[in-house]
């Protein structure tokens, strides 16, 4: 089944489209379609047997849907940049997907939640929203000394007094950055002290049987690009990769999943251990969403459709018409959610909904 919503944006014209590019470094924008997800925790199953519907998110002004959260599969939120501000929110209320069409100012990047009355929004301006069950409003904002912008590019939380936020700390004329995390322990938003570190946060997963924030980054010197991984732990920030090979943060129910390659590992005992070899298969070992380590979806290589894993074997259980990439999955208990998109990063947005039969 397939649906199509159309949105007339006019507004926000006089916006400057390739401004609003420059924010971010364009490989960091590439780098956004490897985003992962978060899903609740749920019971196992191992069922393939999805009802599929996919709406289509028409725009006349570009946007990129990037990051998906929900407290039910009938308030689902998904945001995003573009050339309009007024275009990045949008809301699934179980039938169709609506955008209020306000502008407000920020492109958003990261969206989180744990009520329908709490759902919280991060953005390359500073600031940080929240939702209060009836209208977004500005809760803080949130400068580093000797820096002029703020970025919150993705959130995780296991808990509405546990929520974190990573991102950086850049100047406008880009000659200086450094990577940085907040918490929201209930009452405010705090950034970590963390030492200077030259890396552009990008994700970040909490893994909740040792409690260590699982940091996904990049960086650019005169050597050329590098991934790296990091564990926060609260107290100490480690660095456990680095390399030439993307490196990609994930996690399905209580555990984080990190894909290096084609190879994903876990983590334990303060370090990546090898869980899974993809190599030389059709899958890509990008885990977007899951319930648990026996039902969790991953990509397959060259754009070709949405994978499996139920704990036997990895098989395609959704192909792709045309080649696209996937920007984020979320995952409830029977029903799941993909943002797709062009391989070329133009034309519409596409949100694909399996739920088992």
């Amino acid at each position: 089944m397939k649906r199509n919503y159309f949105l007339n944006s006019k507004l926000n014209k006089f916006l400057n489209f390739y401004l609003i590019l420059n924010i971010l470094p364009s490989a960091i924008f590439l780098l956004f379609s490897f985003e992962g997800c978060k899903s609740p925790t749920g019971p196992q199953t191992e069922s393939r047997d999805y009802i599929w519907t996919v709406d289509t998110i028409k725009t006349m002004d570009p946007l990129t849907l990037s990051r998906i959260w929900g407290i039910s599969p009938s308030d689902v939120w998904a945001v995003g940049s573009g050339a309009a501000t007024a275009l990045g929110i949008w809301h699934f209320d179980g039938n169709r997907w609506d955008c209020d069409s306000i502008s407000r100012g920020f492109t958003p990047w990261a969206v989180i939640g744990f009520s329908r009355d709490e759902v919280w929004i991060g953005n390359t301006s500073s600031t940080i929203w929240k939702y209060n069950g009836f209208q977004w409003l500005q809760y803080g904002q949130y400068n580093t000394a000797g820096y002029d912008k703020t970025w919150i590019l993705n959130f995780d939380g296991t808990a509405s007094n546990n929520i974190y936020g990573v991102g950086c700390a850049n100047k406008n004329d880009g000659s200086s950055y450094k990577g940085i995390i907040m918490r929201y322990d209930g009452t405010s938003w705090k950034f970590a002290n963390i030492p200077y570190t030259k890396v552009e946060f990008i994700d970040g997963k909490i893994d909740q049987n040792s409690g260590a924030l699982i940091i996904e980054g990049t960086v650019f010197d005169s050597t050329g690009w590098l991934s790296k991984l990091y564990v926060w732990d609260g107290n100490q920030l480690k660095e456990i990769y680095s390399g030439i090979r993307y490196g990609d943060v994930g996690s399905v129910g209580k555990e984080v999943l990190v894909d290096i390659d084609q190879k994903i590992y876990k983590y334990e005992n303060g370090q990546l251990v090898l869980w899974k070899d993809l190599s030389r298969t059709a899958y890509g070992g990008k885990i977007w969403c899951g319930r648990n380590e026996n039902d969790f979806f991953l990509g397959t290589l060259a754009g070709k459709g949405i994978a499996h894993y139920n704990g036997t074997d990895i098989q395609t259980i959704y192909k792709f018409k045309s080649e696209l990439d996937i920007y984020g999955g979320y995952a409830f208990d029977n029903d799941v959610f993909f943002l797709l998109k062009a391989i070329n990063g133009s034309g519409d947005n596409y949100i694909l909904h399996g739920k088992l039969n």
